[in-house]
């Protein structure tokens, strides 16, 4: 199993190809940012807050969460590519980059946000303890990771769990609301949680990304998959799936969890 401690190295090499020849570009909405970004930024008002945005990468939510009147923005990073190309970025009064671990801060914030890495974490839940630590009192702590409650988890988690093909590079977890209202639980805070992106998980950008990915699974399974058997997959859940596209609460293609503290 990939460990925490390995992704460093994979995160580097990730922030110095650049972003944007890493991650699919069919994900990127108004403003180039995922709409899990957009989620979370529409959750608080932003105004006078201390935040810390955990795995920052090259620094986006952090700009944009300081142009809000954010008293203080801090990002921090363990890829030091990463922390570099955001101080290129982005530079404000407000708005500090850090390389390095989280662990080693003792500064307390009134939100801390990290957005796409728990699922990576080698144990969630400690690191979630950890975060809810540097919290001031009626802090929050805002996550987002990926969800597979759609057609596309369906299908990738099939693949997984019964055939262990390897359908991320960096997931080590597989999450969703079922484990954040656990985690809730254990960790004695208010939850509310939403998906976004209803349109990656059962519509257009599925059949996309899965034609995208399908023959990289089949190659790194070591199948003998053929280009028609991807094609006419993809074909039948373009015609049979997408016309009847889940937008309920629980099918976008992204988790967003707001853990409140509480009084």
């Amino acid at each position: 199993m990939r460990t925490n401690a390995k992704l460093k190295a994979f995160y580097d090499g990730v922030y110095k190809k650049g972003e944007r020849a890493h991650y699919t570009q069919f994900r990127l909405q108004t403003g180039d940012l995922p709409a899990e970004f957009s989620a979370v930024f529409a959750l608080i008002d932003w105004e006078g807050k201390e935040v810390l945005d955990v795995g920052c990468g090259t620094g986006d939510m952090c700009a944009l969460i300081a142009g809000a009147g954010a008293k203080r923005s801090v990002g921090i990073d363990f890829a030091e590519s990463a922390i570099t190309e955001a101080n290129k970025k982005y530079q404000a009064p407000n708005l500090t980059f850090i390389c390095g671990d989280v662990a080693d801060l003792e500064d307390r914030f009134d939100v801390v946000i990290s957005n796409g890495t728990l699922e990576h974490m080698d144990d969630p839940l400690k690191t979630l303890r950890q975060l809810k630590t540097m919290l001031k009192p009626g802090g929050s702590l805002i996550m987002t990771c990926p969800n597979w409650l759609n057609a596309r988890g369906y299908i990738l988690q099939t693949l997984w769990h019964m055939f262990r093909a390897p359908i991320t590079l960096a997931d080590i977890h597989y999450l969703g609301p079922v484990d954040f209202e656990g985690w809730a639980r254990e960790l004695e805070m208010d939850l509310e949680w939403s998906t976004v992106d209803c349109e990656w998980g059962s519509g257009m950008k599925m059949v996309k990304d899965l034609e995208r990915r399908l023959p990289n699974v089949a190659r790194d399974a070591g199948w003998q998959t053929t280009k028609e058997q991807i094609d006419g997959f993809l074909q039948w859940i373009e015609t049979k799936v997408v016309p009847f596209k889940d937008e309920g609460k629980h099918a976008g293609a992204a988790g967003v969890y707001h853990l409140k503290l509480r009084s």
